[in-house]
């Protein structure tokens, strides 16, 4: 079968019609009282940010723990699919389907906020790369986790973390190795098109600085092709 991870995680959540109506529902409860208040861009944005990124990374961590202890990636490596394509799928697939379920919040917080349809559409991209790079943490997340509950704290942790460096919280001072760091954190995009959305003025970088973020991106899934995450302890369960 063809991209089975892929193929599954659509097909689920096809049939999981209530889970799919709650992952749509909820982000937008928590969305519309701060996009229709008088709350600043900075304020709205960061809130924002914050919700989106745990939602990719609890999103993909917990499944894939669920996957690799019920032995489902080591029965598909043990009849020869790429145990990191697997991984891959599932972030992809993970992703795409954030996209889909947080479309209407992210529509939300334009008409909350007065943005344009075209401020709505480049924002788009700095989602997509901060959905992207959220479920690839927590790809990562679940692959130094024993449990479902070590899962939630590494991905807890390990957002946060991600989501200060990119300056989400606070800006770095110009000229610190902070202000360094926050240009190549993949979180960055999701934060700047989320502020522009809220209505900061000019929150969108430019175009060289917003590739390097996405370069880190291509890499961490490059990696995560070719050696990545829950692929040792797929080959320890199947011998390969």
């Amino acid at each position: 079968m063809t991209l089975p991870i892929w193929r599954s995680e659509w097909i689920v959540a096809g049939r999981r019609k209530r889970l799919l109506a709650l992952n749509i529902l909820i982000p937008l409860a928590l969305v519309t009282p701060i996009a229709f208040s008088a709350a600043p861009p900075p304020h709205a944005a960061a809130v924002f940010t914050v919700l989106f990124v745990l939602f990719g990374t609890f999103g993909s961590s917990i499944p894939l723990i669920r996957d690799e202890e019920s032995g489902l990636l080591a029965r598909f490596t043990l009849a020869g699919a790429h145990p990191g394509g697997l991984v891959l799928q599932r972030v992809m697939a993970s992703a795409a389907l954030d996209l889909v379920e947080l479309a209407p919040s992210i529509a939300l917080i334009a008409l909350g906020r007065g943005a344009s349809p075209g401020l709505l559409g480049a924002a788009i991209p700095s989602v997509v790369v901060g959905l992207l790079a959220a479920n690839l943490l927590g790809a990562w997340a679940a692959a130094v986790a024993r449990s479902v509950a070590e899962g939630a704290l590494f991905s807890a942790v390990s957002a946060l973390l991600l989501l200060h460096l990119a300056g989400t919280f606070r800006s770095p001072t110009p000229g610190t190795w902070g202000a360094v760091v926050e240009r190549w954190i993949p979180f960055r995009p999701l934060h700047e098109g989320l502020l522009a959305l809220t209505g900061a003025r000019g929150a969108i970088g430019a175009a060289t600085e917003s590739l390097l973020p996405a370069l880190v991106l291509f890499v961490g899934l490059l990696v995560t092709w070719g050696r990545g995450p829950l692929t040792a302890r797929a080959r320890t369960r199947t011998g390969v």
